[in-house]
C-alpha cells in the first residue's frame, strides 16, 4: 500500500506551480463549531469553495495576485478579507469565524508564507471541547528530542511514565488510563499489566495526541485519570514527501561494552523463529519417556553464555508521503509513511531484597544490555464526497523487539549461596490497528451528523527462550569454584527455558448521532465491542538427578556456562529436562462490552453558559478459562456487570477567550483478564513473581473536575484546575514476602481510596517584552497531587494502614523555553521534566514500601532550516543522567544507570 501511494503523491500537477492556494477552517465565531458547507469566493475570478464536514476549505489554482475574499453562510453575515496577498507556488492558511450579524473586516493581509499554527490548532481545539483536557500537536512534538509516544506525553500536565512505557495520569497507576488510536481502543501490549505500552508507537507517526481528563458520555467509561487519544494524519493539505535519517550515540553506551549473544538477529521486530522451539519438539513432555527428554534436549539450541561487544552507534531511517486528488469532482486523500529505528542502551544494576527484620535476603549487582529496534507505518486513505460526506480507511503498523542480557553476582542469604546469575531475554511486539469510519453530514430536518466506525485492533506478543541460569559457591569460601545449581525438579530460574505467546484482539463498531432540537443539540449512540485473549506458555527446564535417569555425573555440574548444556552432556547419568506441568500455564479470556449513551449540549446564551449532560450505560461481561496447578480440573472465573455512568459538564464563557470548567461523572475500572487468571509468571529482572486473583472486582469512580482557562493569544493559554476522586473498590497491584521466590505480587481491591490535587499550566511568548521576543515561547506546568488508600482489615496478609496509591508521584514539573529565529531559521529548545517519589510495589506486614525516587531530567534541542527543504536536528536528552533508584525504607532496592543521548538528524521534504 506504502509504495501504491508513494506511486499516486509523485503524479503532482505541474500548473500548481504557477498558481497559489488559500486552505483554512470556517468556524462559528461563539460557538467554534465547524460550518458545514459555508462559501468562500475570491474577488475577480471565478474559483472558489464551500467548506466540509470538518469546516475545512481549500481553494486551489487561483493565479498570483492581491485578492478580496468573501464569506458567506446562511444565518451568517459576510466577511470580506481585504488585501490577501498570494504568490505562485506557496499556500496562504487563513481560518475565519463568522457571526450572526454582518461583519466588515477593513483589511486582513495574509502573506503567502503564513502559515497556520498547529498548536494554535490544537489549542482551539480545546477551547470550544466538551470535556476537560490536554493534548500535544504535531508542531510541538518536533520540537521536542522525543522518539515514541510515552516519551511525548510525560510534557503533558499531571502526567508521569513508569518503566519508560506506562501512562499515568493524576496520579491515577496506568491501569486507571484508556488508550485509543484513531477514536478507536486499543488491544493490550502486556501480558502482565492493564495498560497499553506507549514506547511502540514512534513520535512521528503521530499528528496529534489529546489528553481528555473529564467524561462525557460519548467517550469509553473505563478510565479514570485519563484517556488518551492518539491520532495520525488524516487528509494531508498538499502534495508532500518526506525522508529523514539519523543516528545518536549513548554516553554509558556507544563504543563501551555491551553484552550480547549469538542466534537470532531481531531486526526489524522479528528473529524468523529462530529462538522457537524446534518443529519435532514434543507438544508437551508429560508422559513421555526418559530417552524421549534426553533426544528432545538434544535439538534445543545450546547458546547460554553472552560476549561482550562494542555497541554500535543508533540509527534510524523514515519516509512519509501524501497528497490530494479530485476524483469525478470529490477529493481523495492518501497520506503513508515507514520507519525504523534501532538502538543500544547498556545500564549498571542492583537488586537487592530484604526480610521484615531489615536483614538483607539477597544483594545482586550487575549489568544490563538491551537492543531494541522498532518499526512501523501508517496508510491512510480518505474520501470526500459533496462536502457533507467523509470516508476514511485508516491503518497502523508498529512492531518492536527487546533483546536484552541480564547479568549479575551477589550474596543470596536465605540459600546462602554467592550467586553468579544470567539471562537471556527476546521479546517481540506488533500491534495492528484499522479502522473504517464514516462521517456525514444529512440536510434534513434542522441537520443531522452522523459517524459510524468499525475497528479492528490485534496485538501480539511473543517471547520465545527466555533463558536463565545461575551458579554459585558457598559464600564463606571465595576460593571455591562455581557450580551451575540445578535440581530434579524444574525451577522458574534454574536452567529454565521459558516460551509465551499472547494475542489480543479488539474487534468493534459504534456510530453517533446528533442533531439540533429545540436549540439543544441531541446526541446518542452506541458500541459493540469485544476482545478475545489467547496466552500460552511452557517452562522447560534443565535437570540433575531427573527421575529415572539415574545420578548425575557431579563434575558436569563444574563445566562453563557455554558448554554445560551442550547435546552430549543429556544422556544416562547427565543431564535431562522435564516441563513445569501447571494447567494455569494456558488461558484464554474474553470481555464483551455493549454500551450505549444519550446526552443533551445547550448553550444558554444570556447566561454565557454551556451546559453538556447525560449518561451512558455499559454491560461488560469478561470471561477466563484456565487449569487448575495440576491440570486436571477446569477453572472458569465470570464477571457480568451492568453500570450506568452519569456526566455533567459545565462550561462559562463570560468574554471570548475564557473558559470556567466544572464537571462531574462516574466512571468504572474493570481488571484486566490478565489480572484474573491464576496464573503465576517469574520475571527475573525484577527477582517477582506475580499471580492473578479470580476474585477481583471493578472499582468505581467518582470524579470531580473544575478548570480556569484564558487563552491570551495565538498559542497561549494559562489555566489552572482541581481534582477529586474518590474510588471504591481500588484495584492495585500488593507484594507478599517470599521465601523461595524473593517476592511474590498479587492483585487486591482495597476497600476505598482518594485521589486529589491541582494543576496549572502557562504558555506564553515573550512578546510583551518586545516584537522580537515574539520568537521565545515558555511553557510551563506544575502538578500537586496526593492520595489515601485504605484496606479492609479482613484482606489476609495486608496490613491495615492507610498510603497513597501505588504510582502516585507528589508532584509532577515541566518547564520548556523555546525559540526560532525567523531570519535564520534556527531553533533552540530546552526541557525540563521531574515526578516526586512514588510507590513502585507495594509491601505488607511491616516493611516498607518500595519507592521509586524522582530524577531530573533536561533535554536540549538545537535546530536548522536550510531553505524551504531541509531540516537538521541536534539533541541531548538526560543530560544529568541521574541514576533510576528505587528504596525500600532507607536500603536501595533497585538500581540502574543512565547515561546522556546525542542524536543528529536530517529530513528533506519536497
Amino acid at each position: 500500500m506504502l509504495l501504491v501511494i508513494i506511486s499516486l503523491t509523485l503524479t503532482t500537477d505541474l500548473f500548481s506551480q504557477q498558481t497559489a492556494e488559500i486552505r483554512g477552517t470556517i468556524v462559528d465565531s461563539t460557538t467554534r463549531e465547524p460550518l458545514v458547507g459555508a462559501t468562500i469566493l475570491v474577488s475577480g475570478t471565478s474559483v472558489g469553495a464551500s467548506a466540509d464536514l470538518d469546516g475545512k476549505y481549500t481553494v486551489k489554482r487561483i493565479p498570483a495576485g492581491t485578492y478580496d475574499l468573501k464569506v458567506s453562510m446562511i444565518g451568517y453575515g459576510v466577511k470580506v478579507v481585504k488585501g490577501l496577498v498570494l504568490k505562485a507556488g506557496e499556500s496562504a492558511t487563513l481560518d475565519i469565524g463568522l457571526s450572526g450579524v454582518e461583519v466588515s473586516v477593513d483589511e486582513v493581509v495574509v502573506t503567502a508564507d503564513a502559515v497556520r499554527s498547529t498548536e494554535s490548532a490544537m489549542l482551539m481545539e480545546r477551547k470550544k471541547s466538551d470535556a476537560i483536557g490536554d493534548g500535544m500537536s504535531e508542531e510541538q512534538i518536533k520540537k521536542t528530542p522525543d522518539a515514541n509516544t510515552a516519551d511525548v506525553v510525560k510534557r503533558i500536565p499531571s502526567v508521569t511514565i513508569v518503566d519508560n512505557k506506562y501512562l499515568q495520569v493524576r496520579g491515577s497507576s496506568e491501569r486507571y488510563n484508556g488508550a485509543m488510536l484513531n477514536n478507536t481502543s486499543l488491544s493490550s501490549t502486556e501480558p502482565e499489566k492493564k495498560s497499553f505500552a506507549f514506547d511502540i508507537i514512534p513520535s512521528n507517526l503521530i499528528e496529534n495526541t489529546v489528553l481528555t481528563k473529564s467524561f462525557t458520555p460519548d467517550l469509553p467509561g473505563d478510565f479514570s485519570g485519563g484517556l488518551l487519544k492518539i491520532n495520525t494524519v488524516d487528509f494531508p493539505s498538499r502534495f508532500t514527501l518526506n525522508l529523514a535519517g539519523g543516528t545518536a550515540s549513548n554516553s554509558i553506551t556507544t563504543n563501551q561494552g555491551f553484552l550480547t549473544y549469538s542466534g537470532g538477529d531481531p531486526t526489524y521486530g522479528s528473529d524468523a523463529g529462530i529462538r522457537n522451539l524446534p518443529p519435532d519438539f514434543p507438544a508437551t513432555l508429560s508422559g513421555t519417556t526418559v530417552n524421549q527428554k534426553l533426544s528432545s534436549a538434544q535439538t534445543l539450541l545450546n547458546i547460554w553464555a553472552p560476549r561482550s561487544t562494542a555497541a554500535p552507534y543508533n540509527a534510524n531511517y523514515s519516509i512519509g508521503v501524501g497528497n490530494q486528488f479530485t476524483v469525478f469532482g470529490q477529493t481523495l486523500g492518501v497520506v503513508a509513511s515507514a520507519l525504523s529505528r534501532s538502538s543500544y542502551e547498556h545500564s549498571d544494576i542492583e537488586r537487592n531484597d530484604y526480610e521484615s527484620t531489615g536483614d538483607v535476603r539477597f544483594e545482586f549487582a550487575g549489568t544490563q544490555s538491551k537492543y531494541s529496534v522498532i518499526s512501523g507505518g501508517v496508510a491512510n486513505i480518505g474520501l470526500k464526497l459533496f462536502d457533507r460526506h467523509k470516508i476514511s480507511f485508516k491503518n497502523t503498523l508498529t512492531r518492536s523487539a527487546d533483546d536484552e542480557v541480564i547479568s549479575m553476582e551477589g550474596p543470596d542469604n536465605d540459600g546462602g549461596f554467592y550467586q553468579r546469575q544470567t539471562a537471556l531475554r527476546y521479546v517481540s511486539r506488533e500491534i495492528f490497528a484499522t479502522q473504517l469510519i464514516g462521517q456525514h453530514s444529512l440536510p434534513i430536518f434542522s441537520g443531522i451528523d452522523l459517524d459510524w466506525k468499525a475497528f479492528r485492533s490485534l496485538s501480539l506478543r511473543n517471547e520465545p527462550d527466555y533463558r536463565r541460569v545461575y551458579y554459585a559457591r558457598d559464600i564463606g569460601a571465595p576460593d571455591d569454584p562455581y557450580f551451575a545449581v540445578l535440581g530434579p525438579q524444574v525451577n522458574l530460574k534454574n536452567g529454565g527455558r521459558y516460551y509465551s505467546d499472547l494475542n489480543d484482539e479488539i474487534r468493534g463498531a459504534g456510530a453517533d448521532l446528533a442533531t439540533p432540537i429545540l436549540g439543544v443539540r441531541v446526541k446518542a449512540g452506541g458500541l459493540y465491542e469485544e476482545k478475545k485473549r489467547d496466552f500460552s506458555s511452557r517452562l522447560i527446564g534443565m535437570l540433575s538427578n531427573a527421575p529415572g535417569n539415574g545420578y548425575t555425573d557431579f563434575a558436569l555440574l563444574y563445566l562453563p556456562i557455554d558448554s554445560i548444556f551442550a547435546p552430549e552432556n543429556f544422556r544416562r547419568n547427565g543431564f535431562s529436562i522435564d516441563e513445569y506441568q501447571n494447567g494455569t500455564n494456558n488461558y484464554t479470556a474474553g470481555q464483551t462490552v455493549r454500551a450505549g449513551y444519550a446526552m443533551l449540549d445547550h448553550q444558554i446564551v444570556p447566561l454565557d453558559l454551556r451546559v453538556i449532560v447525560g449518561a451512558r450505560v455499559e454491560h461488560s461481561s469478561q470471561t477466563i478459562r484456565t487449569r487448575d496447578l495440576t491440570n486436571t480440573k477446569p477453572i472458569e472465573v465470570d464477571k457480568d456487570y451492568t453500570d450506568v455512568l452519569p456526566s455533567l459538564n459545565l462550561v462559562y464563557s463570560p468574554w471570548t477567550d475564557a473558559n470556567f470548567r466544572a464537571a462531574y461523572s462516574q466512571t468504572i475500572n474493570r481488571p484486566e483478564l490478565r489480572e484474573l487468571a491464576p496464573f503465576s509468571y517469574y520475571d527475573f529482572s525484577t527477582q517477582f513473581s506475580l499471580t492473578g486473583n479470580p476474585y477481583l472486582s471493578r472499582a468505581l469512580i467518582r470524579n470531580y473536575d473544575v478548570r480556569v482557562e484564558v487563552f491570551t493569544g495565538i498559542g497561549e493559554v494559562v489555566s489552572a484546575s482541581v481534582f477529586y476522586k474518590a474510588m471504591t473498590d481500588a484495584i492495585e497491584q500488593v507484594v507478599k514476602p517470599s521465601a523461595s521466590l524473593g517476592s511474590e505480587r498479587t492483585f487486591l481491591n482495597s476497600e476505598k481510596a482518594k485521589n486529589y490535587g491541582f494543576e496549572i499550566e502557562a504558555r506564553k511568548t515573550l512578546a510583551f517584552i518586545g516584537d522580537y521576543f515574539d520568537n521565545f515561547a515558555v511553557n510551563l506546568n506544575y502538578a500537586w497531587i496526593r492520595s489515601e488508600v485504605n484496606f479492609d482489615p479482613g484482606v489476609s496478609g495486608v496490613e491495615t494502614r492507610t498510603r497513597p496509591l501505588q504510582g502516585q508521584s507528589d508532584y509532577v514539573v515541566n518547564a520548556g523555553l523555546t525559540f526560532t529565529e525567523p531570519d535564520l531559521g534556527t531553533s533552540l529548545s530546552v526541557y525540563y521534566n521531574r515526578f516526586g517519589n512514588r510507590i513502585s510495589e507495594v509491601s505488607t506486614t511491616l516493611e516498607p514500601d518500595v519507592i521509586e525516587q524522582g530524577r531530573n531530567v533536561i533535554d536540549f534541542v538545537l535546530g536548522q532550516n536550510i531553505g524551504q527543504m531541509v531540516d537538521i536536528k541536534l539533541s541531548m536528552r538526560d543530560i544529568l543522567h541521574e541514576s533510576q533508584v528505587y528504596m525500600q525504607g532507607d536500603k536501595v532496592a533497585r538500581k540502574d544507570s543512565k547515561g546522556t543521548g546525542i542524536a543528529l538528524g536530517m529530513s528533506v521534504k519536497f
